[in-house]
């Protein structure tokens, strides 16, 4: 399955032929080389779970809309779930250095994380969603998907369970919540949309005040070696003076 169409959010159509498409090749080369191996969760089994959790989601839309809250079941414990399973099947692809079902399982990933949001649930597995998301901004080319990726950042960030926005592990620079409002701001500034970047920037400052200088810092960097348009300078400008400068007391 090519990974260079892409659509975002995901659709779970979609998400579901990736699936079909990685767990092939994954379930082909794990077999191929671990066929004697025990004592351990299979590709095979991995990949039957996910295929259930996935057939369960897109059923859910089917019955009880594609948002909103959901009468019956949890879509946190359902979300928790399905990017578990996500997560052991990924790390199989990178064991078996099989990049594309990789890639392709990150957009599965993305589409869970935007059913977890859609139906109100919250993530509490963030970091694979994260390092989704980074890599899928890594691996795009269309400029149209920069205001998609960096409004659903921020839906993905709203989202996030109480526990991550707390951010208590200030001391870890790699934090699956920081590199996602630092990627966002990133993503935000490439979009050249003002009104965009400014929301974005007020979440990174309220979010992550510590690394908001650093950030606006090294933007204004980017504004001159690029050569953005002045309304984009005006506004990492605006937010550079106002969080790097001294202050008079």
């Amino acid at each position: 399955m090519s990974s260079g169409s892409y659509a975002l959010p995901p659709s779970l159509s979609e998400a579901t032929l990736r699936f079909q498409h990685a767990a092939t090749e994954i379930i082909d080369s794990y077999e191929a080389q671990h066929a004697d191996e025990e004592n351990q969760i299979t590709p095979a089994q991995l990949a039957e779970g996910v295929d259930q959790f996935l057939s369960t989601i897109t059923r859910i839309d089917q019955v009880e809309g594609e948002s909103g809250p959901i009468r019956k079941e949890d879509p946190t414990k359902i979300g928790d779930y399905g990017m578990s399973l996500l997560t052991d099947l990924g790390a199989w692809a990178v064991q078996l250095n099989l990049a594309v079902p990789r890639q392709d399982l990150e957009i599965v990933t993305l589409a869970a994380a935007d059913w977890v949001v859609r139906h109100e649930g919250q993530i509490h597995t963030l970091e694979p969603v994260v390092n989704a998301l980074a890599n899928f901004a890594n691996r795009m080319h269309e400029t149209s998907l920069l205001e998609p990726l960096t409004l659903f950042m921020g839906r993905v960030a709203q989202a996030s369970s109480s526990a991550i926005k707390q951010d208590l592990e200030k001391n870890n620079p790699i934090r699956p919540w920081r590199i996602l409002h630092l990627n966002r701001g990133i993503m935000a500034t490439r979009t050249h949309n003002p009104a965009l970047m400014e929301r974005v920037f007020d979440d990174l400052v309220r979010y992550l005040p510590e690394d908001a200088p650093t950030f606006f810092a090294e933007g204004m960097q980017q504004m001159e070696a690029l050569n953005y348009p002045q309304p984009v300078r005006q506004i990492m400008g605006r937010y550079f003076d106002r969080w790097t400068r001294p202050r008079m007391h």
